[in-house]
C-alpha cells in the first residue's frame, strides 16, 4: 500500500455466524456508475498490484511442485499479505506450507487458515465457488462495499473478506456476507484506512 496511508493496526477479526441462523476481479476506473453507484477502483497502487500477482503465481507454482496432492491449498494476495485456506493431510504440512510462503519475497503477512483434514471434495469446493460468486454480486450491488478493491474467499463455508476499507465498509461487507444463505462464519482480513484516505485512494474532493 501507499506509504502514505493512514493505516490502523491491521486486522483479523472473526465474526461466528450460527448455522441456524443463517441458511481475484478487475479494477474499474473511480468515478463509473453501475446501478446508480459510485464504482471504486482497486485502491492498491499498480506496483503493489503487480507484486501480489507475483506472489500469488510463485506461492502456487511451489506449492504445486512440492506437495502435489498432499493438500489443497488456495492462495489469495492483497497489499503483499497472504491468506492461506483449504486442507492438508497433517498438522506438520500445515504448518511448513505457511512458513515456506511467509519466506517468500516481498510477502509481508501469512493468515494460515488451512486445517489438518481430508482433502475437501469437488462438490464442497463448487458450494464455496458458488458462495463467493453470490456474496460478490450482492456487494456489487450495494453502496457502501468497494467490491473492486476487496477479495471474497469461500472455504467450507466459511468467507474470509480482504481489501484496504474504512471501518465503516469492513463492518458493511460483514453484514451483507452474513446474510447469504449458506455462510456459516465471517473473517475480516482488512486494512483499515480512515475516511480522509478513502477520499483520497477513490479521486474525491
Amino acid at each position: 500500500m501507499n506509504k502514505q496511508l493512514t493505516r490502523r493496526t491491521f486486522t483479523l477479526m472473526l465474526a461466528s455466524v450460527g448455522a441456524t441462523s443463517l441458511t481475484g476481479c478487475f479494477p474499474l476506473i473511480a468515478g463509473g456508475v453501475a446501478g446508480g453507484a459510485m464504482v471504486i477502483a482497486d485502491r492498491r497502487n499498480p506496483g503493489t498490484q503487480a507484486i501480489d500477482r507475483g506472489i500469488q503465481l510463485e506461492a502456487e507454482s511451489f506449492l504445486i511442485k512440492n506437495y502435489g496432492d498432499n493438500i489443497h491449498v488456495n492462495v489469495t494476495v492483497f497489499n503483499r499479505r497472504v491468506l492461506l485456506t483449504g486442507e492438508t493431510r497433517t498438522e506438520d504440512l500445515k504448518s511448513e506450507v505457511a512458513r515456506k510462503v511467509k519466506a517468500m519475497k516481498n510477502v509481508a503477512d501469512v493468515f494460515n487458515e488451512l486445517v489438518a483434514a481430508p482433502l475437501s471434495a469437488l462438490t464442497a469446493r463448487a458450494n464455496d465457488s458458488y458462495l463467493t460468486t453470490r456474496i460478490k454480486t450482492t456487494f456489487i450491488a450495494n453502496e457502501g462495499v468497494p467490491s473492486n478493491s476487496m477479495r471474497v474467499v469461500t472455504e467450507a463455508g466459511r468467507v474470509y473478506l480482504m481489501g484496504i476499507v474504512t471501518e465503516a465498509e469492513a463492518n458493511r461487507a460483514v453484514s451483507i456476507a452474513r446474510d447469504v444463505p449458506g455462510v456459516k462464519q465471517v473473517t475480516k482480513v482488512f486494512d483499515l484506512i480512515s475516511e480522509a484516505d478513502k477520499r483520497r485512494l477513490d479521486g474525491q474532493k
